[in-house]
């Protein structure tokens, strides 16, 4: 839970660095992408925000986590493919000679945000 807890605090992070850049008083919705290398539980990311974000700008916004599937490409068979359960093993051939081209990123895919003035 380390691990969700630290991911968490950095996306919150950020969040709130945006909000006292461009002067938003609320931030109502995110939406955040991780890759699904990094294995991350989706509802203790959401907990743990809640728990973070009180008494701040991002206080009561809905946290949602979207898991994204690892793009690979097999150096064995040559083929590109996807997995959803996060494992780096070629979906076609089963090799584990890959290369990882998506599923390690972490962003923040949109914000709702309230400007009061």
């Amino acid at each position: 839970a380390m691990y969700e807890f630290s991911v968490t605090q950095t996306v919150n992070n950020a969040i709130l660095n945006l909000c006292e850049q461009a002067g938003w008083d609320k931030v109502k919705k995110i939406l955040v992408k991780v890759g699904g290398i990094r294995k991350v539980n989706p509802e203790l990311m959401s907990y743990i925000f809640t728990v973070l974000s009180e008494g701040t700008p991002t206080e009561g916004a809905t946290f949602s986590v979207m898991c994204l599937p690892v793009t690979l490409k097999c150096k064995a068979c040559g083929r590109k493919g996807y997995r959803d359960d996060g494992e780096i093993i070629c979906p076609s051939c089963g090799s584990k000679d890959v290369k990882i081209l998506s599923g390690s990123e972490i962003s923040i895919e949109s914000l709702e945000v309230e400007k009061n003035h």
